[in-house]
């Protein structure tokens, strides 16, 4: 019961940290919900992790990795925000003007993120 209600803060903390995220900068950003046991993580970090701070988006959207447990996301049913790793942010201003939910390949990973830019 007592680990429950620690998970259940933790969780909230994690909540509140993701909401106020938003306004605790005025630059771009780009957010990755990440965790160490995620493959698919390990394959983003592996395929881009590297050469994304050498783009030209890396510029304009900076990357900012929030580190998830396994614990804290398994234990919490209603934890729909950060249940699937990776999960990428991306922020104009302070707002969040697109989302891009798990990895699949470098070539969908670029696609989606000229959806979100608007680039062509």
């Amino acid at each position: 019961m007592v680990f429950r209600k620690l998970l259940n803060f933790k969780l909230l903390l994690i909540g509140i940290f993701l909401l106020s995220f938003k306004s605790s900068f005025a630059d771009n950003k780009l957010v990755m919900i990440t965790a160490d046991y995620c493959i698919y993580c390990q394959i983003w970090e592996k395929e881009i992790g590297e050469i994304y701070p050498k783009t030209d988006i890396s510029k304009d959207f900076p990357l900012e990795r929030i580190k998830l447990d396994e614990d804290s996301i398994k234990n919490e049913p209603n934890n729909y925000e950060t249940k699937i790793t990776p999960t990428f942010v991306f922020f104009r201003e302070k707002e969040e003007i697109g989302r891009i939910t798990g990895y699949s390949s470098a070539e969908m990973f670029w696609w989606q993120v000229d959806e979100i830019l608007g680039r062509d």
